[in-house]
C-alpha cells in the first residue's frame, strides 16, 4: 500500500526559531557558530520536523539486525530557506532513525517535481 500524506502545520521554516532559541540560551557572542553546531548535529531531525509531505515507500528490507520494523519514507521538507527531498528510515511511531539521502532545491516547484518523480517509481 502506498500513500502520500500532507502536513500543512510543518510548512513553516523553523530556522529563525532555532536562531532565537540559541540566542536566548547562549547569547549573541558566537551566535551563528553555535547555530551551525546545532545544525551539524541535528540536521536530519530539523529536516524531518519541517516535512510537509511524505510518501510511504514500504518496509525497510536491509540486512541490519537492528533495522527490523523500520519503514522507508520519502519526504518533502523546508528548512533554512531550502526545499529538501529526503529518504528516511522511521519506526512504527514515526521516529526518525536515519536519513539516507537529502537533495536541496531552491524552489518548491523544483523540489515538488523531484518528490513526485521519486514517489512514482
Amino acid at each position: 500500500m502506498s500513500f502520500i500524506a500532507t502536513h500543512p502545520q510543518a510548512a513553516i521554516d523553523r530556522f529563525a526559531a532555532l536562531v532565537d532559541d540559541v540566542r536566548v540560551e547562549f547569547g549573541e557572542e558566537g551566535l551563528m557558530a553555535n547555530v551551525e553546531r546545532f545544525i551539524s548535529a541535528e540536521r536530519p531531525e530539523f529536516i524531518w520536523d519541517g516535512r510537509f509531505q511524505e510518501h510511504y515507500l514500504g518496509e525497510w528490507m536491509g540486512d541490519d539486525d537492528g533495522a527490523e520494523g523500520l519503514h522507508c519514507i520519502l519526504i518533502l521538507s523546508h528548512f533554512r530557506g531550502e526545499f529538501i527531498v529526503a529518504s528516511c528510515l522511521v519506526d512504527g511511531d514515526e521516529r526518525l532513525h536515519s536519513m539516507t539521502r537529502q537533495c536541496a532545491y531552491g524552489s518548491r516547484a523544483a523540489a515538488g517535481k523531484a518528490f513526485q518523480s521519486a514517489a512514482c517509481r
